[in-house]
Order: structure tokens, then C-alpha cells, then sequence
């Protein structure tokens, strides 16, 4: 199904992260439970993997996948913050109350940790390769050239496809 996973609450750098996991021999697809279930996720030949706002919060699904789990922290006041200076939609991100639920939920999820703050030093990025990608070099060059970038969702074309959630919840 897929062979790597990177989870944080939204806000956290997952579109940043997405963008950096995928090479010519991986794809990291972002917050792919937005668009449907995993069967409908697009692949090919390379490794696949999930850097995702949502599978934190449907139960034992990263576990029964059994692949690496990257936890990205970042303090809910801030992904809050970063939400609300862009303007994002309010279904796209959770008010005060939400995001410390959100919270509590992605504090339960099994995974190996790293901070926000660590997308930016190298040591640690390429720790985090590591863990995820460990049989594809780490490409400093870009990761270099990516660090200097903002990326995130271009909200217009972002949507939440209706029911995919609740049937992965059961």
C-alpha cells in the first residue's frame, strides 16, 4: 500500500515535506485521504509514501499499514497563526478547540518524532531521510535549493472529497 508515511497537524510543513520526499525514485502523495481511499491513490514503480494532516486521525490505519512513521511536532498556537495569515478556509483549518484535539490525536500516533524547526537543519533533515527513504541518497543540492522555498496547497484548487473519512473510520 505504501512504504512510508509522514504525519503532523496542518500548518506543519506536509506540502513542504511532500514536495521534498518525491524524486524519480519516490512519491510522496500530500493529505491523499482528502481526494479518496487508498485504492484510488496514485502509483507507479517508485516507493510510495503519504505526507498527511488526516491518517493520524483514522485508528490503527498507520499501524495496519506497518511502514515508517514520521511524527512532524509543531505547537498547535502556531499552525493555528499560520492558518489564519493565509487565509486558509475554516474547513481547512481547525479553530483553537479543533487543533488541540487534533493535538491529543497525533500525540497517540505511533512514530518516530522530529520537530517543525528541524525541516531547516540539515543533520536532522537528513536523519529524517534516512528513516524514510534510507535506500535513496539524500540529495543535499536540493534539499538545499527546497529550504529556501515556502510551499504549500494552492487553496483554490484544494478540496475535501466527502465521505472518505468517516468510511476509513468505520
Amino acid at each position: 500500500m505504501i512504504d512510508f508515511a509522514l504525519v503532523g497537524l496542518p500548518r506543519s510543513g506536509t506540502t513542504w515535506f511532500a514536495n521534498w520526499l518525491t524524486t524519480d525514485r519516490s512519491l510522496c502523495l500530500h493529505d491523499p485521504f482528502a481526494q479518496g481511499l487508498p485504492d484510488s491513490w496514485p502509483k507507479d514503480d517508485r516507493r510510495r509514501g503519504i505526507s498527511c494532516t488526516l491518517a493520524y486521525l483514522i485508528p490503527g490505519w498507520l499501524e495496519r499499514v506497518g511502514c515508517p512513521v514520521a511524527v512532524i511536532e509543531r505547537d498547535p498556537s502556531e499552525c493555528q497563526e499560520s492558518a489564519e495569515k493565509l487565509q486558509f478556509p475554516t474547513e481547512v483549518h481547525a479553530p483553537n478547540d479543533a487543533c488541540m484535539t487534533l493535538r491529543k490525536s497525533l500525540d497517540l500516533t505511533d512514530g518516530r518524532r522530529w520537530q517543525y524547526t528541524d525541516i531547516w537543519n540539515e543533520e536532522k533533515a537528513r536523519d529524517l531521510w534516512a528513516f524514510l527513504l534510507p535506500e535513496i541518497p539524500f540529495d543535499a543540492i536540493r534539499y538545499r535549493e527546497l529550504r529556501r522555498m515556502q510551499v504549500q496547497p494552492y487553496m483554490p484548487g484544494w478540496s475535501m472529497k466527502q465521505g472518505v473519512l468517516e468510511t476509513m473510520m468505520g
